[in-house]
């Protein structure tokens, strides 16, 4: 299939390369491998947008070819930086200490971290003269998710303290301007992230901890909380039928259609008359990559952006895709409910299992749409979008397939 920004796409490659992994190589031969990697993805980069090879005559190749490697030239002399939101979180440590001399003068930063992999939000470690350690959280410039930091933080706020491994939210900076982008200052937890969307470390013990922790969480009245007024579908009728309305609108609004797509919202829709409805406090991201841990220990349950009301059957088969991987499902669910959470029938979480899917095909479909149209062209939109966005509508068209053969089988 041919590709319109191919090129363009392979000189995004060209430029992560020369802004963050040249600078790291150390030795010689690397260095080399390096170089020549560069001039081939220069050369492609132009090869794949012309059009047609050299015209015939001497005279004309001769032209073809001097403005042809003239490009190739252009390409590899541009200067080194890398493209998109790449660069956002580059921030110098006065930059903060200024923002916090009229929170807490004491405060002056001597260290700042980037932590690598960040989709949709950027983090960033503080290190302060005084040995105290804080996060930031902070909105890109271009948010492909469509959430915000301003809208996680009254539900962390109000969460810290009951029961939940959660860091407490010391302030909320409502305005781009400081440093580029609203932003969230965290005390920062013990322990090391668990994993990815796709794979973890976790032990079967830290599983069950982890499922407790998802039993806390929905056993948390939302009204009781002070919350319903600003969490999103806090005062819906029916919070779930909100959340599938929200995204197809979003998805209708947001990028090309897709017929597996289209398929996958009207089987919700059919289903979603018999699975009741919920009003509980749901994570809305609740895997594995959103915690922390120390060994068995789970330590932190992080990224709220994603937290609505709605039905907690949801968060369970967003994990189940990992935990499986892990602990016998029967298993994790037995400590759910051995720490209160409630009965979740195989209606829900069929029904979840479909959106858990749905729901990442049409995220990492904006991210494709977000690099296409040049909203952002960071590797990073790149990377979701032309790879994890086939793989999404993969498991979608899987999990589709499996719960409508499940359904449509006698009982």
């Amino acid at each position: 299939m041919n590709d319109p920004l191919l090129g363009e796409k392979l000189r995004s490659i060209l430029a992560a390369i020369r802004a963050d992994l040249k600078p790291e190589m150390q030795g010689a031969g690397a260095k080399l491998r390096c170089e020549l990697v560069e001039m081939l993805l220069a050369r492609l980069s132009v090869e794949a947008d012309e059009a047609a090879g050299p015209p015939s005559g001497v005279e004309g190749e001769r032209d073809w070819r001097i403005a042809h490697e003239t490009k190739i030239a252009e390409v590899l002399g541009r200067p080194v930086a890398p493209t998109g939101s790449a660069n956002e979180l580059e921030i110098a440590p006065e930059t903060f200490t200024a923002w916090f001399a009229t929170r807490d003068p004491s405060l002056r930063v001597n260290k700042v971290t980037t932590v690598p992999g960040g989709r949709s939000k950027g983090t960033i470690l503080l290190d302060c003269d005084d040995g105290r350690q804080l996060v930031i959280r902070r909105d890109f410039s271009a948010a492909v998710t469509g959430t915000s930091v301003a809208d996680e933080f009254p539900v962390i706020r109000a969460i810290h303290g009951r029961g939940l491994a959660v860091p407490e939210p010391l302030w909320l900076e409502p305005s781009p301007e400081a440093i580029g982008g609203r932003f969230i200052v965290f005390e920062r937890l013990a322990g090391k992230a668990m994993g990815t969307l796709f794979s973890s470390d976790a032990t079967p013990a830290f599983c069950r901890e982890f499922a407790a922790a998802l039993a806390r969480l929905h056993a948390l009245d939302i009204d009781d909380l002070g919350i319903a007024e600003t969490l999103t579908f806090g005062r819906q009728p029916h919070p779930v039928g909100a959340i599938v309305d929200s995204y197809e609108a979003r998805y209708r609004k947001g990028m090309p259609s897709v017929p597996l797509i289209d398929a996958a919202f009207v089987w919700l829709r059919e289903r979603l008359p018999h699975i009741g409805n919920q009003r509980r406090l749901v994570h809305g991201d609740a895997g594995l990559h959103n915690t922390l841990g120390d060994g068995d220990r789970l330590t932190g349950l992080l990224d709220w952006e994603f937290t609505h009301a709605g039905d907690p059957a949801e968060d369970l088969a967003y994990c189940r895709f990992l935990i499986a991987k892990i602990l016998p499902w029967d298993d994790f669910m037995a400590a759910y409910h051995a720490a209160g959470g409630a009965p979740i029938s195989a209606e829900r979480l069929s029904f979840f299992t479909v959106w858990r899917t749905l729901m990442l095909s049409i995220l990492t479909g904006f991210a494709r749409n977000a690099y296409d149209t040049g909203i952002d062209r960071d590797l990073r939109i790149e990377a979701i979008g032309c790879n994890t966005f086939p793989k999404q509508l993969r498991d979608l068209a899987d999990d589709l397939a499996r719960e409508r053969q499940a359904l449509e089988q006698p009982a």
